[in-house]
């Protein structure tokens, strides 16, 4: 992966810094990434929505040997279950209803290359024992035709959290999960990447930001992006700052700017900003700043749901320096 600044690593796709990494249980997952790239072994990254599975998954094809090769994703959560055997394997004409013409399936379309198959889980116990057999064989059948067809494809995987469980009740083969599991890369959630998440943000700025826009955090949100669970994880963090260049007119963004869950939740920000420095004060502005941007400035509204007289909301619009 190319080098960012000392102590940090980055892998760009698509311009994206998604692959940045200063946090030490970070780097160690993306460095065996990039050792696993000059293999063959079949690859599982198991980690939460948003962590940026897909974007390592095409990182270990790009350092790999098959980088001249196509990188085919199959995401499975995305296609209708009766069409997965369909796109997984091909067809050939009349082998269902609407095959009006042969098709190759996405394992021959990555044929010399790299094919990753996100939420493997999603597999049904049929096509699970039909997966199997690609790998063992590195053969492919497309539906209603009688031709073998050879692979030379690397197989990647991505899973979510807990697909041992899924092992453990039978409802995954556990002979599927371990030719699948040759090599194991765990992406941590961004909430325990504490110094990845400020480098991150910053990056994510320098790369969204328009010419003039705003070029800085203030301390207030800094703490509050380490602070912040950020469920949505990497995903989540670029598309609050790339929502907040859109509400920020000045140089500085600020709470109020952020569209997190959080500040539409005044109960998981209190919970989750305990000890990250972020002042009540700041916490009080942010909350009430959402509030008018929901009721639309009008203060009579906001008042009563923020449980406050209207006098009062007044003063401390003034104090905060809101507009309206």
């Amino acid at each position: 992966m190319a080098r960012s600044s000392p102590g940090s690593r980055v892998g760009r796709v698509d311009g994206s810094a998604v692959l940045l990494a200063t946090d030490p249980a970070t780097r160690r997952v993306f460095d065996l990434a990039e050792r696993a790239a000059r293999s063959q072994a079949n690859v599982l990254i198991v980690g939460e929505s948003g962590t940026g599975k897909s974007l390592l998954a095409r990182r270990i094809h790009e350092l790999g040997p098959r980088r001249s090769g196509p990188f085919v994703e199959i995401p499975l959560a995305n296609l209708p279950e009766e069409l997965i055997e369909s796109e997984l394997f091909g067809h050939e004409k009349g082998a269902f209803t609407g095959a009006v013409a042969p098709r190759a399936g996405r394992f021959e379309e990555a044929d010399g290359g790299t094919v990753l198959i996100e939420g493997v889980i999603e597999l049904s116990p049929a096509l699970q024992a039909k997966l199997l057999r690609v790998l063992q064989e590195r053969t492919v059948e497309r539906l209603g035709g009688n031709r073998t067809l050879e692979l030379d494809v690397r197989f990647l995987a991505s899973a979510p959290p807990g697909i041992e469980e899924r092992v453990a009740d039978g409802s995954f083969r556990q002979d599927l999960y371990y030719r699948l599991n040759v090599l194991r890369l765990e992406v941590p959630p961004l909430r325990s990447r504490g110094r990845d998440i400020t480098a991150l943000a910053r990056t994510f700025l320098s790369e969204l930001r328009a010419r003039g826009g705003p070029s800085r955090f203030s301390p207030d949100v800094v703490a509050f992006f380490r602070s912040y669970p950020w469920p949505g994880n990497v995903r989540e963090l670029r598309n609050s700052i790339e929502a907040a260049l859109i509400a920020c007119t000045g140089e500085e963004i600020r709470l109020d700017h952020l569209p997190p869950s959080s500040l539409r939740n005044p109960e998981a920000m209190l919970g989750h900003a305990a000890g990250a420095g972020l002042s009540l004060a700041a916490l009080e502005e942010a909350y009430i700043r959402e509030v008018l941007r929901r009721t639309g400035g009008n203060f009579s509204e906001a008042a009563r749901i923020l449980g406050i007289h209207r006098k009062t909301l007044l003063e401390k619009r003034r104090r905060y320096g809101i507009d309206g």
